[in-house]
């Protein structure tokens, strides 16, 4: 019997959790930059009866996300592919180097952020730039040059590259369409993990409180998305991204009225 290989990349609190729930009975191959990281995870899922083999790899580099994508394919087909490392220039690594192995019932899913769907839009320029832009071309346009000295700079590249992560996902869905396989993201809102309770206590929870839900996202609902979406349940969707931020930008957009 051919065991199925799941590969996971960014295996801190979400991709561990991501692993729990799709690594039952699959090959795990998790992927991080931090070697701490990988060997907690790997003694946690291996503790639970999970089969892992773990590669140390860096997202900004395109022959590292390949080399991991080669030897996650050599140890059995591919079923999903999970990508937590959200930087833009690696959610673009990652789904041209998975690309490569991927094949008919092969998902992947990025992980992008409610962020991505804020703000008054983009020039459409800049969001095809974004979209198709080269690997080597993607970082070179004047409007991802942030003034260190712009108090909002911050959170101006992050919902940039948040947006650029979506766009990326549905400009690729027709490439990787043509092998059988599929890519989708998932956006998280304002999550109860380790660096999302930081945020509560900051600007970020004011969100909690217009949020008709009314209460803070867990890892469990991100899960969930990220199960659908790397399931056979969901094989009509590709190039999609599924908001988990109780309803947030819906009343960002809308509450005025």
């Amino acid at each position: 019997m051919i065991t199925k290989t799941i590969a996971i990349i960014g295996c801190g609190g979400m991709g561990l959790s991501i692993a729990r729930r799709l690594g039952a009975g699959r090959r795990l191959c998790i992927a991080d930059f931090s070697d701490g990281v990988l060997s907690a995870a790997q003694e946690t899922l291996t503790d639970d009866g999970y089969t892992v083999e773990t590669f140390q790899v860096d997202v900004s580099d395109y022959a590292s996300v390949s080399g991991f994508a080669q030897a996650a394919a050599s140890q059995g087909p591919i079923e999903g592919v999970i990508h937590t490392a959200v930087d833009l220039l690696g959610t673009a690594n990652a789904i041209e180097a998975f690309l490569e192995v991927a094949q008919s019932g092969t998902s992947m899913v990025c992980i992008a952020s409610m962020a991505g769907h804020m703000g008054s839009g983009l020039p459409s320029e800049l969001e095809r730039h974004l979209a198709t832009a080269s690997r080597e071309q993607l970082l070179d346009h004047p409007a991802l040059n942030i003034d260190p000295s712009d108090h909002h700079g911050p959170a101006r590249a992050y919902g940039l590259s948040k947006r650029g992560n979506i766009l990326r996902v549905q400009a690729a869905a027709k490439i990787w369409g043509r092998v059988g396989g599929r890519v989708n993201s998932v956006s998280p809102g304002v999550i109860s993990t380790r660096a999302g309770r930081q945020e509560i206590n900051g600007p970020a929870g004011k969100f909690i409180a217009m949020s008709p839900v009314g209460r803070v996202g867990t890892p469990q609902d991100v899960v969930n998305a990220v199960a659908f979406l790397a399931s056979s349940e969901s094989s009509f969707i590709t190039g999609n991204d599924i908001l988990v931020d109780g309803g947030v930008v819906s009343s960002l957009k809308w509450d005025s009225l």
